[in-house]
């Protein structure tokens, strides 16, 4: 975790009185932070899992991930785009309220819609929002209602480096050096995961090996170099944008 990012939100959390740590439904348990859940249970301080992007995935899946949660700490979900869940993340954050007023900080790995919840929670876009990994640059403090202040911060930077911020969709595509590396790591870990059908359904062609995979994406949707040579790291980037987007839908516990 990057020194800046980790000083950000150590920040964030002594100064607020709840945390609510934004994860991506695809992946809830992938996404949460468990240092900083520790850090945050250290400082006695309490917390809400918010499992943000709920239409990504089915229902059934988001509520049974909401409720395997509930079994730690308080957990809720929502799709803020579609605003459906905005009622009982209100009613999370009533429950666990010390006082008549409070102080609220919002943490998460870049991507997963932070600023998309607070503007879930203010009721307007104040925050910029987007699906480019960290869109949100800097510490800011947001009024959600007279007695509640919200403090925004940057996506954290992953504790496991490059392979796991890359699978979270944490890194801006723009940026990735060795795209093809990458997706394949992470066709990989689809295949790992057991959800390769899903993304053999999206693109209607077999995911059996990641490196056999993108040449075959290349030639399928003509990203060919001169001389009909398949340009896999076109591919690669097509596919990495796909998935940070919500283009591929598949979702794991």
């Amino acid at each position: 975790m990057g020194k800046y990012f980790l000083d950000t939100v150590k920040k964030v959390i002594k100064t607020v009185d709840l945390i609510i740590e934004v994860v991506d439904a695809r992946f809830p348990m992938d996404s949460r932070n468990f240092e900083l859940e520790r850090m945050i249970t250290q400082l006695n301080k309490k917390f809400i899992v918010v499992i943000n992007k709920a239409d990504l995935v089915p229902e059934e899946f988001a509520r049974f991930a909401a409720k395997r949660i509930s079994e730690e700490v308080s957990c809720t979900y929502i799709s803020s785009t579609e605003r459906h869940g905005t009622r009982k993340l209100f009613d999370a954050i009533n429950q666990l309220k010390r006082g008549d007023r409070v102080k609220i900080g919002v943490i998460g790995y870049p991507n997963v819609g932070k600023s998309m919840i607070i503007n879930v929670l203010r009721g307007k876009h104040s925050a910029p929002t987007g699906s480019k990994p960290g869109i949100t640059k800097s510490v800011q403090w947001i009024r959600i209602s007279p007695d509640i202040m919200l403090y925004d911060t940057p996506g954290v930077v992953p504790l496991k480096g490059k392979k796991g911020a890359f699978l979270r969709g944490a890194i801006d595509v723009i940026k990735v050096q060795d795209i093809e590396q990458s997706v394949e790591e992470m066709l990989g870990e689809f295949i790992k995961k057991g959800v390769a059908d899903k993304v053999e359904a999206k693109y209607g062609m077999p995911l059996t090996t990641p490196d056999g995979f993108l040449e075959a994406f290349a030639k399928k949707y003509n990203l060919l170099r001169k001389g009909g040579v398949a340009d896999t790291e076109r591919a690669a980037r097509r596919i990495y944008h796909d998935w940070i987007t919500g283009k591929i839908k598949l979702w794991w516990l």
